[in-house]
């Protein structure tokens, strides 16, 4: 069973904001804001049905938010 790539926004070494997949440390593309690499990361993952993360200056994560198929739908509250 394969694992799709997730795709991550972080900041990059450079300075600026980078977006790359999930295992890789080459960037897809690098980015002078984040709200640029926000942007790119986001089309990108609705386009290959992923999931995307986004983080802060110091690593963490800040926000994630799935465009795929969900393996852990939330249940009905009834």
């Amino acid at each position: 069973m394969s694992k799709v790539a997730q795709k991550h926004v972080v900041p990059s070494m450079s300075g600026g904001w980078a977006v790359r997949n999930s295992g890789s440390f080459r960037a897809s593309r690098v980015f002078d804001t984040r709200s640029e690499a926000v942007a790119f990361g986001r089309q990108v993952a609705k386009k290959e049905a992923t999931e995307l993360f986004i983080h802060r200056r110091d690593g963490t994560v800040q926000s994630r938010s799935s465009y795929g198929n969900d393996p852990f739908p939330p249940r009905d509250k009834k």
